[in-house]
């Protein structure tokens, strides 16, 4: 009973030495993420991070688990992933190149993992709703809407990681109760190697500051990853959760991307361009530290995935969790939208500048 847990003890142990150990190659060859005006941290910091979790996870899921195999569609397109958020982060990749890379993923897999989202679910009423020959293009942008949403909520020390870590344990629990051996194994050896990293990214008692960050290798392929996991397994006869059980996992992160997205083309730029309007803005500009903002916003997210894990767990019909999620969403908004338009967020003032 105990050898899956020494397993992942193993594989978080892991994951924190690999980071150790490329850290200053990082410092070598200029794999680091320096200070900028839009920027909370102080020191040019490795991008290290997605490059430890993705080796710690290969190395367990291919010592430790009979689902080599199995994975080797999911591991190589989220390894095509991280070389792509590598030249990233090492040359500024175009915006065209990026897109383009993660299309390629999405079809590994689509065609390779037969990974496909063919229904919404009971989204709206009692009946399923059929994508049809749509399955294939909505698959495709659900994906990378995940992708792009976690790469834009890697802003402050150990939110992102602490972000998937809550949502591949979920996701792990939920696959396990269900039987989905394979899915459950991976994704617990997921959340076991960002813990890892997360002792050296998170502001803890030892770290003032992050060490290490993910880079967009990291969030290019973590993102990938819960993607390839929320449509796996919210899809099929055979499903661990329903389509709108995934929506409440990763509830947060997926409003604020859809909020900053829309004011950016109002506003009459790039839906992509990096702006302090992310919901961790608000909190640091109203006077609070980073270490409270991470872990504010982690309780919000906790709240959002116990909403979702609980409706699957009691079998809440899906359409009362989707207008559920729809009032939320809007309440969300409407805060958000009070803040920014009149300079004020949990009563305080966000006019000032981040340090």
């Amino acid at each position: 009973m105990s050898e899956p847990w020494i397993a992942l003890l193993l594989t978080a142990g892991v994951s924190l030495l690999i980071c150790l150990l490329i850290m200053p190659i990082a410092q070598r060859f200029g794999l680091l993420d320096h200070p900028s005006k839009r920027k909370v941290h102080r020191a040019a910091t490795p991008l290290v991070g997605g490059m430890a979790i993705y080796a710690a996870l290969i190395l367990t899921t291919v010592l430790a688990t009979a689902y080599t195999s199995k994975a080797l569609p999911l591991l190589g397109a989220c390894g095509l992933m991280l070389a792509t958020g590598m030249l990233d982060d090492l040359r500024n990749l175009s915006p065209i190149t990026r897109f383009i890379m993660q299309i390629l993923a999405c079809f590994i897999m689509i065609f390779v993992g037969d990974v496909v989202l063919t229904d919404f679910g009971s989204l709206m009423w009692d009946g399923v709703f059929q994508l049809g020959w749509l399955s294939i293009p909505i698959t495709v942008f659900a994906a990378l809407d995940v992708i792009n949403t976690f790469n834009m909520i890697d802003g402050i020390d150990g939110l992102s990681s602490t972000v998937f870590i809550v949502a591949t344990a979920a996701m792990g629990w939920l696959a396990l109760q269900a039987g989905h051996l394979f899915n459950a194994t991976i994704l617990l050896i997921a959340a076991s190697a960002t813990l890892g990293f997360l002792a050296l990214n998170a502001r803890l008692p030892w770290n003032p500051r992050a060490r290490v960050f993910l880079g967009d290798s990291g969030s290019l392929f973590m993102g990938f990853f819960l993607a390839w996991q929320f449509i796996d397994l919210g899809n099929g006869e055979d499903r661990v959760f329903a389509p709108i059980t995934a929506v409440w996992l990763l509830g947060i992160p997926l409003l604020d991307t859809v909020r900053l997205m829309t004011q950016r083309w109002l506003r009459g730029g790039s839906s992509m361009q990096a702006d302090l309007f992310h919901l961790h803005h608000a909190f640091l500009k109203a006077g609070f530290t980073v270490r409270q903002t991470s872990l504010l916003i982690t309780l919000l997210i906790l709240l959002t995935t116990a909403i979702g894990v609980t409706g699957q767990v009691l079998g809440w019909p899906e359409y009362l969790m989707f207008y559920g999620y729809v009032a939320f969403g809007l309440v969300y908004l409407g805060i958000m939208h009070h803040c920014w338009q009149n300079d004020r967020f949990l009563g305080r003032d966000v006019t000032a500048r981040i340090d």
